[in-house]
């Protein structure tokens, strides 16, 4: 059986991260290879679980405030979130912390693949070489799948590590179309565009494993990453003034603390995934909730920061969207309630997508020397 390693940003206190990384490991799984997450872990790992802010102004203060009323449902999310990694995405037995310690270890693994979130953004202070797999080389085959850059291009500083490392791998792919011809004028090579490894499983898997349903009566789910984005929130409220339908949220803010929604601050993967399966809309800013949204047949609505341009931070989100012919799903200023009203031709949409995991599937067993059987898929 052939011996796969990940690395990926999986260990931090994020749904889509978390979700992402799990999904690449079980595709992979379900094809017989032997698969292991490396382990990695940044110093932004330990501050995502953070309940209390270090004191550094009044604002700290008056969160750690609003933490300490939701301590316990706090804790309850953190400790899901561990018990998902450890149930269910199968890791190396050790922990590094550096490329250094990565480079030293000897692995057995046959290919080395990195993917996918925002593992190449390098104006992130979370970039590491591990990410670009620089510790791997000589060591096996190198290949990516869906990484992203998270932002309009590799900053000068990284260029010309990118290009001496990724001129060696076997396969190159990449989540955002804006990504393709950055990566490719770097490698000097051919580079795929493919989805996010949440496509890679089918909608009926990501049902079972989602928590049992929290809300009986219908709602909107209201997820923001961030911090909010100009007429988010009153566009969301008008939605539920003229729906009738209460608002669900499952990130800590303190603009909540004026609101009645229903605050699931305790909500692990399982419980994200069952908010967004059960909802009847989902309002949005966040990549990996559009996705789910796109893969549960949602009505949905993202909201984009579009003031520093669709290149920037904003390419994750066109990307997909624009993949799968949805670009009426981002909200503008004047977006009215109508507009998340209206229906989406998931039909449509359904096999535009499945095109593209189709295509994104054969990279991967192509790259992985797999068996294809005669309709070349899954």
């Amino acid at each position: 059986m052939k011996r796969v390693g990940i690395i990926t940003i999986h260990k931090i206190n994020n749904y889509g991260a978390i979700e992402q990384a799990y999904a690449l490991n079980k595709f992979l799984r379900n094809l017989d290879y032997d698969v292991k997450t490396i382990d990695f872990q940044t110093y932004r790992v330990a501050e995502s679980y953070r309940i209390f802010y270090p004191i550094k102004s009044r604002m700290d203060i008056i969160r750690n405030g609003q933490a300490l009323l939701y301590y316990f449902k706090l804790k309850r999310r953190n400790r899901r979130f561990s018990q998902f990694l450890d149930s269910m995405i199968p890791m190396t037995k050790r922990t590094y912390f550096s490329n250094e310690e990565l480079q030293n270890e000897q692995f057995d693994f046959e290919y080395y693949i990195c993917g996918s979130d925002q593992i190449w953004n390098t104006y992130c202070k979370n970039y590491n070489s591990a990410f670009i797999l620089a510790f791997a080389r000589n060591k096996g085959i190198r290949i990516s799948y869906a990484a992203s850059m998270g932002a309009a291009d590799i900053c000068e500083e990284q260029r010309k590590e990118f290009q001496e490392e990724l001129s060696d791998y076997r396969g190159i792919s990449v989540r955002e179309n804006s990504a393709v011809k950055v990566i490719s004028e770097l490698a000097g090579k051919e580079v795929t565009h493919v989805v996010d490894p949440v496509f890679l499983l089918q909608e009926n898997e990501w049902r079972q494993i989602a928590s049992k349903r929290l809300i009986k009566e219908p709602y909107i789910f209201f997820y923001f990453v961030h911090g909010d984005l100009p007429g988010m929130r009153d566009y969301v409220k008008n939605l539920s003034a003229t729906t009738g339908l209460p608002i669900a949220v499952a990130n800590m803010n303190l603009r909540e603390m004026q609101y009645k929604n229903k605050k699931f601050y305790d909500a692990g993967p399982r419980e994200f995934l069952s908010l967004i399966e059960n909802a009847e809309y989902v309002c949005t800013n966040s990549f990996h909730a559009s996705a789910f949204s796109i893969l549960f047949k949602k009505k949905f609505m993202v909201f984009t920061d579009t003031s520093k341009g669709k290149g920037v931070t904003s390419s994750r989100i066109y990307s997909i969207l624009s993949t799968f012919g949805l670009e009426s799903r981002v909200a503008s200023i004047d977006s009215a309630v109508t507009d998340m009203k209206k229906e989406i031709d998931y039909e449509i949409v359904s096999y535009k997508l499945e095109k593209e995991i189709n295509k994104s599937k054969q990279f991967l067993m192509e790259m992985l020397n797999y068996k294809v059987i005669e309709d070349g898929v899954m």
